[in-house]
């Protein structure tokens, strides 16, 4: 799970980073952003693996 969450997250990056020959970043940046959301998901659930659990 950590290593797709790593996975996800570089892929994501790259396309919101990635600059065109232009100068200018390959994806709008809107667009961009709206490949990082699911990132945001995956770091919940990674969080969530990772905490102890707690003992009742």
């Amino acid at each position: 799970m950590t290593v797709m969450f790593v996975l996800g997250t570089s892929v994501g990056l790259t396309g919101l980073l990635t600059r065109d020959t232009s100068g200018e970043t390959g994806l709008p940046p809107a667009l961009g952003w709206a490949g990082m959301i699911p990132c945001l998901a995956g770091a919940v659930a990674v969080a969530l693996l990772w905490r102890r659990p707690r003992l009742t």
